[in-house]
């Protein structure tokens, strides 16, 4: 069996090739961790993926901080904020909520409302990390692509930048014109192309982007650029912020009562010299990702600098302490993707709650067997057919009627649950490692996410198989693609999209992300193991 620490390597999404589209939540609050049986336990009442209450919901001074995922409104961290009355500060300028994208990491301040879910936001800011030419990373001639093209790699000024195929937003800048049928995206991106990057900095200073937005076709010296980073090596107006030359000679200074000092994080403008390695900054201004105190705040982001003596670390910037959690040894980790929600105190963020983002693969079925010393039970979605095993470990919550605490889970778990709800991470061999549970125990429909592995047929009439079962489909079942926005309706597949997604999967051209339904006896088509739904979640 997998370590803990292997298995939840695999949260990071954008990291892990196999899991990915829609994020996914697992939730961590105080003393629900048994530490004896290294499985958590959420009371019976609240709702899996982070539905249970949220810290401090219905006060006022709420600050929200991560990447937008949905508009109508503005969805951050869940939330979906009313902005009526919100302002917008764009990059340090006054701008509207047109100037915002998914993908963008924004700050959000405003109210949340009791149900957890809604908000009104009074402003909104947003910052990119990097502004800059796309260059090879060391000893390549070009962007590197790993081998199912599903993420890539290439620099920015030094920083590596990592993409990937389904979690990567992409733009065009409104003064860009491309070519006629041209197209900017994770396949076109180009050397020398000027991009504004959003995204989140691992522990290794890596950006794992979530928007790259096309500034310039080719860059030239006219071209704006921005750096973030520590100053090194000053010498009057000359610093480097890595191995990049900084000139901030004839530089504008914001926010730097002291002037320029080493050690100092900044954020820089102005252009660049190719040939001297050299930005010449028109401004530069301190960069303190720090926040003030308020009793409701909440971030997303990849954790950094953790020390697992006392459960703390950095997440975008913001210090957080994790101690009073009570967390069991190995949950947390360095470039797990999270959102930490709390209160900050003398500028460190106090969890109280950390929810572990991955975890694209899930299923609906009759659990078959268990085994309590493996941790581990089979389900099985449909008569015939291969089980699916499901692991669980310290990051697994458990939701169900009448579950009040963790011995009622295991009983119940290894007893005779009948139907459950899985949501976890691929463990690679067609089972689940899960990070969550909900004991439904009445039969509901048969629902299979995953990776599809092998299809047959066209449009009409055939097989598709996820995670080792396979299911029929026929011309009365329901193909949709996964708008992959919130707020924003699915769309239905031509019979032509079907033949080409039947045609992909079975070439194994890019990893293709499925859910599949199957109604019970009495709903549906009424024949066990013809799907009533295929929803494509990527690419």
């Amino acid at each position: 069996m997998m370590t803990t620490r292997d298995t939840l390597a695999w949260a990071f999404i954008i990291m892990k090739k196999r899991v990915r589209g829609k994020l996914m939540n697992t939730l961590i609050t105080k003393s629900i961790f048994a530490s004896a049986i290294a499985i958590s336990v959420v009371a019976c009442g609240s709702s899996g993926g982070g539905g249970g209450d949220l810290a401090g919901i219905g006060g006022s001074g709420f600050v929200s901080s991560g990447s937008i995922t949905g508009f109508g409104s503005v969805f951050v961290n869940g939330v979906e904020f009313e902005t009526d009355s919100a302002t917008f500060d764009i990059e340090g300028v006054s701008g509207l909520q047109s100037d915002l994208a998914i993908g963008m990491v924004v700050k959000v301040d405003g109210t949340i409302n009791n149900d957890g879910i809604t908000g009104i936001a009074s402003n909104i800011s947003f910052n990119d990390e990097l502004q800059g030419p796309v260059a090879a990373p060391p000893g390549e001639a070009d962007i590197v692509y790993d081998v199912d093209r599903v993420s890539a790699t290439f620099f920015v000024f030094g920083t590596k930048i990592v993409i990937d195929s389904s979690a990567t937003s992409f733009d065009v800048d409104d003064g860009v014109s491309l070519p006629l049928n041209a197209v900017f995206d994770f396949d076109t991106i180009a050397l020398n192309n000027n991009v504004e990057i959003s995204g989140f900095f691992d522990a290794n200073g890596v950006i794992q982007a979530t928007r790259i937005e096309l500034k310039d076709i080719n860059f030239d010296p006219d071209s704006e650029v921005e750096i973030k980073g520590n100053i090194i090596n000053l010498s009057g107006f000359i610093f480097n912020i890595g191995s990049l030359r900084i000139d901030a000679t004839n530089a504008v200074p914001k926010d730097l009562p002291n002037g320029l000092q080493n050690g100092q994080q900044v954020e820089v403008k102005g252009t660049y010299d190719v040939a001297s390695n050299t930005v010449i900054a028109s401004k530069v201004e301190a960069d303190d990702d720090g926040a003030e105190d308020t009793d409701e705040f909440e971030v997303e982001g990849i954790i950094t600098n953790y020390d697992s003596s006392n459960d703390t670390f950095t997440v975008s910037g913001i210090a957080v302490d994790a101690s009073s959690l009570n967390l069991t040894a190995g949950t947390l980790m360095n470039n797990l993707l999270i959102e930490v929600d709390g209160s900050i105190s003398n500028g460190v963020l106090i969890a109280e709650k950390i929810e572990l983002k991955g975890g694209d693969i899930k299923v609906h079925a009759n659990v078959s067997s268990s085994n309590q010393s493996t941790n581990s039970f089979e389900v099985e979605p449909l008569p015939g057919q291969p089980t699916i095993t499901v692991t669980i470990n310290s990051s697994t919550q458990i939701d169900g009627d009448g579950i009040e605490n963790v011995g009622q889970a295991l009983t119940k778990l290894f007893g005779t649950p009948g139907f459950v709800e899985v949501r976890g991470l691929d463990d690679g061999s067609d089972g689940i490692i899960a990070l969550e549970i909900d004991i439904k125990g009445d039969v509901d429909k048969v629902q299979v996410q995953g990776f599809a592995t092998a299809a047959d047929g066209d449009s009409t009439n055939g097989t598709m198989t996820v995670l080792g079962v396979t299911f029929n489909f026929v011309s009365a079942t329901d193909f949709e693609i996964d708008s992959d926005v919130e707020g924003v309706d699915d769309t239905n597949m031509l019979p032509g999209q079907v033949n080409t997604l039947i045609a992909d999967i079975r070439a194994g051209i890019t990893p293709q992300l499925v859910n599949i339904e199957d109604e019970e006896v009495g709903k549906g088509d009424n024949i066990i193991g013809t799907a009533d739904g295929i929803e494509v979640k990527s690419p």
